[in-house]
């Protein structure tokens, strides 16, 4: 059977985000999520932090309740409903089926895609998601988005894309992990993860600074999903400031 593809109307029409963890009360203290918090809350993870007690600390159910519904709103201030969001993983920690599908439900867009994260239900998430990927290579063009397994059933296809240039299509590499390679990092392909919750880019900046990756994570990001255009505006800009990512036997981009 044919793969159906859906357009896009603009480079827009992509969204990406990673770790909101929802309904994970121990999130909000191990990442400081305090502006989700009660005032009462915020004020004991504070006083908390400050004497060496966090470990025994947990927050309330009304300060978790309000991180998934600040979460979630975000996504949907953000997000049009008809364009493609990408979760990288960690999307929420719940074995409830009830639960997961009012989660997913509760998000506005319409097309939801999910890398799997080391917190993530599979068999609790899947039937919630448009697809669901261990890892996955997107071609981001002004006409659409492609993954690489559906590129590889249509040559036509196939051939136009390896024809077109960087200033039309660009490969993006989603993965929940931070990758020191991946597949043509050192031709400008782009690698965008979660899981580290941004405690990674400091010492990607000081150990790898040629690599155009970064995490998409909401810790990282004001708690909101960036677009791709902005994603590329960030990772373009650095493209021009750093030689080409070669850490191994491979050429130049």
């Amino acid at each position: 059977m044919k793969t159906q593809h859906r357009q896009y109307e603009s480079t827009d029409r992509d969204y990406f985000t990673a770790d909101l963890h929802l309904g994970h009360a121990g999130i909000m203290k191990h990442s400081a999520r305090t502006e989700f918090m009660t005032d009462e809350d915020r004020s004991a993870f504070e006083r908390h932090q400050h004497d060496g007690s966090l470990k025994s600390w947990k927050p309330s159910s009304a300060s978790l309740r309000r991180m998934d519904h600040g979460l979630i709103a975000n996504i949907n201030a953000v997000v049009p409903k008809d364009a493609r969001l990408w979760i990288l993983g960690d999307f929420a920690m719940t074995r409830d089926e009830t639960q997961m599908r009012r989660y997913r439900h509760a998000i506005a867009c319409r097309d939801v895609r999910i890398v799997w994260g080391n917190h993530d239900r599979r068999d609790v998430a899947r039937p919630h998601f448009t697809g669901c990927y261990e890892a996955v290579m997107l071609h981001i063009g002004s006409e659409r988005t492609i993954s690489e397994d559906e590129m590889w059933d249509e040559p036509e296809l196939r051939k136009s894309l390896a024809a077109s240039s960087k200033r039309t299509t660009r490969r993006v590499f989603l993965s929940h992990y931070a990758h020191a390679v991946w597949h043509h990092s050192h031709r400008g392909v782009f690698h965008l993860y979660g899981h580290s919750h941004g405690n990674f880019e400091s010492w990607r900046e000081t150990n790898i600074p040629s690599a155009l990756s970064m995490d998409v994570g909401v810790d990282c990001w004001g708690y909101l999903p960036l677009p791709w255009s902005r994603v590329r505006m960030i990772l373009e800009e650095k493209e021009v400031r750093v030689p080409p990512h070669i850490v191994d036997h491979h050429g130049s981009r």
